[in-house]
């Protein structure tokens, strides 16, 4: 009878304990939603500014602000959304502290060991999302941004231009007219180029006319040109009278575009097979490798920490240790920049690479659950 009686104890006990889960993963994953999406909301406007300054200054065109911005996405939610659990911890507990509901758990028997274990299988989802993100997604993200910007680039330059008005580009060095364009910006009218080059160290300007103008791209080369119909081309210098005069029906140049790294040198596009081992004697490799790990690992890395950290007293207000978990974030963060460039600058070892900052943040951790749990005792 005993054993009848304590089995339906421990099976009461085991709901509560899955009702208490559900009720915490409720605060924190609501809490953490909200989060992020403003946290992502103030990146990508962070980020829209910047690119209309880039379009603005000439560097791209405005209609494909809105498709770079769509295409970093992922990239930027695999970054944000350690922050956003992180500070959902800290916000979502603290609460629950500041009211009292975690002192009427633990009384009930919930310590802070189940409160501990139950944030790491919250955790763990969030980590396999993120490493889902930063192995897989973000090297095909990667690829179609590089693969925009690079066949963005006489049509970037096309549809930056505005009839009517001369515009320089290379320093001065080159110099082109349009008198008008069509709705698509895909064909021009009177169209007039001038080149300064250096023959036999002696300066000398091209100059071209044509009638109609289109872009096209080398389907072997992939390079961008513009393709110049019914004109004529004057080579010589200024002040002298030696001139070569040139009629054609059709001519092609190569206009400047922006520059953007090959694929093949752009090791965010890489794959994360193609970047093993760790001890890769290619140290940028290794460090972009290790890069792709410590992502997610922050997300366990700062649940353990956000977990004793969001203790605080009823009287302090739920708010009480968001300063100094955040100041310590930031320094987290930005040591991890720091680490990739020096693992893939040579100065630090690969075996030391990024893991002795995961390793501090840890112990700092580790004394602040000590610490808690001497508090209680």
């Amino acid at each position: 009878m005993n054993i009848e009686v304590l089995k339906r104890y421990l099976q009461q006990l085991e709901k509560q304990v899955v009702l208490i889960f559900r009720y915490l993963a409720k605060e924190v994953f609501v809490t953490f939603a909200s989060l992020t999406t403003i946290l992502l909301l103030i990146f990508m406007s962070n980020q829209f500014v910047r690119y209309l300054n880039r379009a603005a200054s000439g560097q791209m065109p405005g209609m494909i602000i809105m498709k770079l911005m769509m295409i970093e996405l992922p990239n930027l939610l695999g970054l944000l959304l350690p922050l956003g659990f992180y500070v959902a911890l800290l916000i979502a507990y603290g609460r629950l502290y500041a009211e009292s509901e975690m002192t009427v758990l633990q009384a009930c028997g919930y310590g802070p060991s189940q409160l501990l274990k139950h944030s790491f299988i919250m955790a763990a989802v969030v980590s396999v999302l993120v490493t889902v993100i930063m192995m897989w997604v973000s090297p095909v993200i990667n690829i179609e941004r590089a693969t925009l910007l690079r066949t963005t680039g006489v049509q970037t330059l096309i549809q930056l231009i505005v009839p009517g008005r001369f515009r320089a580009e290379s320093s001065g060095t080159q110099v082109f007219y349009v008198e008008s364009m069509n709705h698509e910006h895909t064909k021009a009218e009177n169209v007039f180029l001038a080149r300064l080059t250096l023959k036999q160290n002696t300066p000398e300007w091209g100059i071209v006319w044509a009638e109609h103008a289109f872009a096209e791209t080398d389907p072997k080369t992939m390079e961008d040109y513009i393709v110049l119909q019914k004109g004529h081309e004057y080579e010589g210098l200024p002040g002298k009278a030696e001139f070569q005069v040139a009629e054609f029906d059709q001519y092609k140049v190569r206009l400047p575009h922006p520059t953007v790294k090959k694929l093949y040198q752009d090791l965010r596009t890489a794959s994360t097979t193609s970047l093993f081992p760790f001890n890769n004697p290619n140290k940028a490799k290794a460090a972009e490798l290790q890069w792709r790990f410590s992502i997610p690992i922050t997300v366990l890395v700062l649940t353990l920490v956000a977990v004793p950290l969001s203790r605080v007293n009823p009287r302090s207000g739920k708010y009480a240790k968001l300063l100094p978990a955040i100041v310590l974030y930031i320094f987290y963060a930005n040591f991890m920049f720091l680490s990739r460039d020096w693992v893939a600058s040579g100065k630090v070892p690969l075996w030391i690479g990024m893991w002795w900052l995961h390793l501090t943040v840890i112990l700092i951790g580790l004394f602040l659950i000590w610490r808690n749990r001497v508090k209680l005792s």
